[in-house]
């Protein structure tokens, strides 16, 4: 029985030593992944997980002691797009009269951060929104970046 009990180890240990890789290749891998992932997110126009992603490459790079800046800056630029859109779309709409910034404030262990979390609820007429961009938040610490969304709020 401990015979037995020992090469089952042995084999789970060969097993775990070949799906070890070098930290480059690990760093290597993940990249292509992150790469993967952009090319699919622009062919399809979701300019929100593309911001995600930039984010995650941003918060890698800086793990690195890299400047992660240009990314987080591209990250910002994809959510911008998007919550720009969003609020063209409400305008579009006679009974929109305004919007209501909704932070993700209820999921355990992943909340928003403290700026975000300050903004949860405000309203903003229409025009306001769109002259302020108060969304995405250009600060917000989370490690996809802003995830508040505009509710709209009617006349």
């Amino acid at each position: 029985m401990v015979e037995y009990e020992y090469k089952n180890q042995v084999k789970a240990y060969k097993i775990y030593k070949i799906r070890i890789k070098s930290v480059s290749q690990q760093r290597d891998e993940k990249w292509r992944c992150f790469n993967e992932d952009l090319q699919k997110f622009i062919e399809s126009n979701d300019f929100y997980s593309l911001g995600s992603t930039y984010y995650e490459m941003a918060n890698f790079v800086k793990e690195e002691g890299k400047d992660n800046t240009y990314l987080l800056k591209l990250g910002y630029e994809a959510k911008l797009k998007v919550q720009k859109e969003g609020l063209k779309k409400y305008k579009k709409l006679e009974v929109c009269a305004g919007v209501e910034i909704i932070a993700v404030t209820n999921c355990p262990g992943n909340n928003s951060c403290k700026e975000c979390v300050q903004l949860n609820g405000k309203v903003f007429s229409l025009d306001e929104a769109i002259l302020k961009n108060p969304l995405p938040v250009k600060n917000c610490s989370h490690k996809f970046g802003c995830r508040c969304v505009y509710g709209p709020t009617v006349n």
